[in-house]
């Protein structure tokens, strides 16, 4: 098995600048350490972290934290492409990842008092931004550094985080509609203290509004497909000319068109569908669904080089927006305009 003497070896420099390079340290030069890791690489080299964190009683891991929401986290390939995004980046930096989940907010809390307390970990990526948040409350307790992917809900000034500008996103989804003659547009979400379904929403407001057009909301999650059609059923009455749906996301967007096509005189209408994450199923659907795209993977490497950076405490927080993209599908139809 090889040691850091025989990564030093290859790499042409001496132990202890090959132990630095491996532990990130921003005195060596970034060609020294790209030679090494390529060294440690090439070796199968894998860095002690365990006895790092005994010796300097700080640890060399990142703690990505996720939202209690697990039928979510799973169910959304969303979560899973951020994730790959972050250890992308920090593999390539001699960093690791370690995943804080809970059943409930105090377990959630906990895990993550526990990673701070005995695993010494000081940098935090949260995967999502909250309302009321308990574990941003805990972080700036424990005064660690976090990135947030999202919008903060407080000290946006003072918090660094990654995000799209979902607004713009929100108000796209809905002009796609409107220039394709839809006038009578509908916003489905699920949970509006999620800052980016808020932001999704007063995107697509900011659309009608321009148009003079009103507003139409439907809360609803599809947790069976029962429940499902009964709130489509009594959406349908209360609004039956409604010709498209700007759906929170693509498996919002999935859901609503599984129970559509399920009923002959919903299928027959062949109402309109954007959503939004741009999925792996938007292809595999029926039609194919319009998607804007948000580039998941993207959004968490820059949470990741924002994470591993080393911030001096007078240091501005760093915003960065990662621009989107509509994709065009089969989801999507011409119509005229309604009066």
């Amino acid at each position: 098995m090889a040691t850091i003497k025989d990564v030093a070896q290859r790499a042409g420099v001496s132990p202890s600048t090959a132990s630095r390079a491996m532990h990130g340290s921003k005195i060596i030069s970034k060609p020294t350490r790209d030679k090494v890791v390529k060294a440690a690489r090439e070796l199968n080299y894998a860095p002690d972290f365990n006895a790092q964190n005994l010796a300097t009683k700080a640890s060399n891991t990142i703690g990505v934290v996720l939202p209690v929401d697990h039928h979510e986290i799973f169910s959304n390939p969303f979560f899973l492409e951020m994730i790959r995004g972050i250890n992308e980046v920090c593999s390539k930096n001699g960093s690791m990842t370690t995943l804080a989940t809970g059943i409930s907010s105090d377990e959630l809390v906990h895990n993550i008092d526990v990673m701070i307390a005995q695993g010494h970990i000081r940098n935090f990526i949260l995967l999502y931004s909250e309302k009321n948040d308990p574990v941003v409350a805990r972080l700036n307790h424990f005064d660690v550094q976090y990135v947030v992917i999202g919008k903060p809900y407080q000290e946006v000034n003072k918090t660094s985080y990654v995000d799209n500008d979902n607004i713009q996103a929100g108000t796209d989804a809905a002009q796609y509609l409107l220039d394709r003659g839809h006038r009578r547009i509908c916003f489905l979400y699920s949970d509006l203290t999620k800052m980016v379904q808020g932001d999704r929403m007063l995107g697509y407001q900011r659309a009608m509004m321009q148009q003079n057009l009103p507003n139409i909301m439907l809360e609803e999650r599809f947790e069976n497909h029962a429940a499902g059609v009964a709130a489509l059923k009594t959406f349908f009455e209360q609004y039956p000319d409604v010709t498209g749906f700007v759906a929170v996301d693509d498996m919002m967007a999935l859901k609503l068109q599984q129970v559509l096509h399920n009923d002959p005189e919903w299928k027959v209408k062949q109402f309109s569908l954007i959503g939004f994450n741009n999925s792996i199923f938007s292809d595999l659907a029926h039609p194919t669904l319009t998607s804007v795209a948000v580039f998941p993977q993207r959004l968490g490497e820059e949470a990741a080089k924002i994470a591993m950076a080393d911030h001096p405490t007078d240091e501005l927080s760093t915003a960065v927006i990662v621009p989107h993209q509509i994709v065009k599908r089969h989801s999507v139809h011409q119509i005229k305009s309604l009066k």
